[in-house]
């Protein structure tokens, strides 16, 4: 009986060491190098992003947020402010909304020394996409 024990532990001693030893072959991580790799996909940028801001910032108290304009008053003065998204809006050349938002007029505040001109071209571009679907 004892030596039945004594076999039955060495066996088990010997498959323990069997199964927890090292098998003698190493397993590699590094991919062939004829093997695709995918590459992560990337955000695409919000290239109206600043714009957006700007007009959130600038615009929306008199224009509204998606441009429709109308009545407003503005330091107890009543005007009827154009919308963006149609009638004459849709007429101007990106070059006279420039000079619009730039220089301003009777009703509406020159942004020359508030905004860059980048910003303002950007701020046209946002209004063209964004407000009018060009």
């Amino acid at each position: 009986m004892r030596l039945l024990a004594s076999v039955l532990i060495l066996s088990l001693t010997v498959l323990f060491v069997i199964a927890c030893g090292d098998s003698g072959t190493e397993t590699s991580t590094v991919r062939p190098t004829n093997s695709p790799v995918a590459s992560a996909p990337t955000a695409t940028p919000d290239e109206l992003a600043s714009a957006r801001i700007n007009f959130q910032k600038n615009c929306v108290n008199c224009h509204g947020a998606k441009g429709e304009g109308g009545p407003k008053e503005v330091d107890g003065k009543k005007f009827r402010v154009p919308a963006l998204r149609e009638g004459h809006a849709l007429q101007h050349t990106d070059e006279k909304f420039v000079v619009q938002i730039t220089e301003g007029d009777e009703e509406m505040p020159a942004f020359k020394d508030k905004l860059t001109a980048a910003e303002i071209t950007d701020l046209v571009k946002f209004i063209r996409k964004e407000l009018q679907g060009k």
